[in-house]
């Protein structure tokens, strides 16, 4: 609660600021004020039959956002609150303040800032922030709350490496840019609260952590056409702060005299260094860059989610259009390689790549492919929803090494009836750990897709139906998926009320064995009135009724008949909400 109460005064002494620090000619009462905004309130109710309850009966969840627009001055609010949140020591789940005017932003609550790749990047924080904009500078701050504390359980053992230190950050960002030219350094601090815990058990694992991190980086444009950028990240981490002051590598230090003496010298502190840059030319038709990419091994800021590290990339990407720009090319190829400093058993070299295409011949007909096998990252930071609740400051995230997608889209028809035809597949192997060895965690997954769309206009309605298929060869589990879809879709009462009808029926085996068919069928109702005049309201009230009724068929018997997937077991669930709009 003191958060708020801190960010509120804060609030209050900026606003004035602001206010006097605008153009006189600016304020007048012509311009006036505004107030904008929106309210959400969402219901949903659950129940089932065959098996236990695998959710709560009824959930509701709160949000909104409103801004308040004065002489030109904008300061907008939103917030969110559900009863699954009932724990929380303050009165939202989430908010997040950003008032704004002119070359000036601000952050107050729950928001999230990138200064670098290398420093802070995209990491949410409870606290506050600003941005400014003045004529070619573009200058940024923060301060906030990185982790809460989270002390152990100690009624569930398995729950110790939940727990977590409260972490606090703080970090700046300075930029200059002149016609194109630019210069960019930041800087990011973040430390681990020692007193945020009252004990720590022996086998836990967590340990107290402070990291800096800067960055320098430009875009330097040697003619009009040719251009050179760059960007240097340097970290250094005491993975322990509790350990005392200690002789450490001194030749490491002189190497690092860029962040020398900012943290405390101990024996935890480790230094890592991150370089990308590229040049490239941009012609009429074609473009060309070559880009080098290197991060150390176990390059870490307390910034950032995860770093894909251990790493070396040198790469030419090229890109054409051809044939009046209906075809378009562009590839990213290169050498890759691990084990920089010579530490594992093997170094893996491998030449990486992806291509692209897209060509659209007519009006009619849509082509596009790709292939990729660079390795990429999917993070999923605790997300704000009613339904599930995730306290713990903590990631999960695969790793994807191959990636190919091709799509045919065939439209036709006039502008009262449209019809399309589309065909799409997909495969990936992904491997569910960080690192290049390959072993037998890999999966892969094959997707399939068919759908056809018929759209008549002056009755608003649609019909479409679609097949999917959907295969994964995993470590442990092969499964295959597959199963049509049908639904209708029509305009109601002038198009005010938007009605539609769906229902899929799909199989699923895992390892050859089946855990039953799945038929579900939805029923959703959206209504958004008009004014006396006829004149759509803009969404200004928007009512909506889902009603989800899932039934499964009993599976395989698998000697386990307790498990869902040889049950035959009913699923209802009703969603409603409801929209104001000002």
């Amino acid at each position: 609660m003191k958060h708020l109460y801190i960010l509120f005064i804060l609030y209050l002494l900026f606003v004035p600021f602001v206010i006097r620090a605008q153009n006189l000619e600016e304020i007048g009462l012509k311009k006036g004020a505004k107030l904008s905004g929106s309210v959400n309130l969402n219901a949903v109710g659950y129940a089932a039959k065959g098996i236990e309850a695998r959710r709560d009966p009824f959930n509701w969840f709160l949000s909104g956002n409103l801004n308040v627009n004065l002489f030109g001055y904008n300061a907008p609010l939103s917030f969110s609150y559900s009863n699954a949140g009932g724990n929380f020591t303050q009165p939202f789940n989430q908010f997040s303040f950003a008032p704004q005017y002119k070359w000036v932003k601000t952050y107050i609550g729950y928001s999230s800032m990138t200064f670098s790749p290398y420093t802070l990047a995209g990491y949410t924080f409870l606290g506050g922030g600003v941005e400014v904009t003045p004529d070619k500078w573009k200058i940024a701050a923060m301060y906030g709350r990185l982790k809460k504390a989270v002390s152990y359980n100690l009624q569930d053992s398995t729950q110790y490496t939940e727990a977590s230190y409260k972490r606090m950050g703080y970090g700046f960002k300075v930029g200059y840019d002149n016609n194109g030219n630019t210069v960019t350094v930041s800087l990011f601090q973040a430390k681990d609260d020692i007193s945020s815990l009252p004990f720590v058990l022996p086998e836990s694992q967590i340990t107290p952590q402070q990291n800096i991190a800067v960055s320098l980086g430009g875009h330097v444009k040697v003619t009009s056409a040719l251009f050179i950028e760059g960007e240097y990240g340097l970290s250094a981490l005491n993975t322990d702060i509790r350990k005392n002051k200690e002789s450490i590598d001194t030749i490491a230090i002189a190497n690092h005299n860029l962040i020398q003496g900012l943290l405390p010298q101990n024996s935890t502190q480790r230094y890592y260094d991150a370089f990308n840059g590229s040049v490239g030319y941009q012609g009429s038709w074609y473009k060309l860059q070559v880009k080098y990419e290197r991060i150390a091994p176990e390059y870490t800021t307390l910034g950032a989610y995860y770093f894909n590290n251990d790493m070396r990339n040198i790469t030419i990407v090229p890109a054409v259009q051809l044939f009046q720009n209906k075809l378009t090319l562009s590839a990213n190829v290169g050498l890759q390689q691990n084990n920089l400093d010579k530490t594992r058993n093997a170094t893996t070299k491998r030449v990486v790549g992806a291509l692209n295409a897209t060509y659209a011949p007519n009006e009619n007909w849509n082509f596009a492919g790709n292939y990729s096998n660079f390795s990429s990252y999917s993070n999923m930071r605790p997300q704000l929803d009613p339904y599930y609740k995730n306290t713990l400051d903590t990631l999960n995230y695969y790793q994807v090494t191959q990636t190919s997608s091709g799509t045919a889209t065939y439209s036709f028809g006039d502008k009262n009836q449209r019809q399309s035809i589309m065909l799409m597949g997909s495969y990936q192997r992904a491997n569910t750990h960080a690192g290049y060895a390959e072993g037998n965690d890999l999966s892969d997954f094959y997707t399939g897709n068919v759908a056809y769309s018929y759209s008549l206009a002056p009755k608003s309605l649609t019909l479409a139906t679609a097949f999917n298929y959907y295969l994964s060869n995993a470590s442990t589990v092969n499964s295959l998926y597959w199963g049509p879809t049908l639904s209708v879709t029509k305009g109601l009462l002038a198009k005010t009320l938007r009605s539609s009808l769906a229902s899929s029926f799909n199989k699923t085996t895992a390892n050859g064995a089946s855990s039953g068919p799945v038929w579900n069928n939805r029923l959703s109702l959206s209504y958004s009135p008009k004014k006396a005049g006829g004149e759509k309201q803009a969404g200004r009230h928007n009512a909506m009724l889902g009603i989800n009724r899932m039934q499964k068929f009993a599976g395989t018997d698998t000697g386990t008949s307790n498990t869902t997937a040889s049950k035959k077991y009913t699923e209802w669930t009703i969603n409603s909400s409801y929209t104001y709009s000002f």
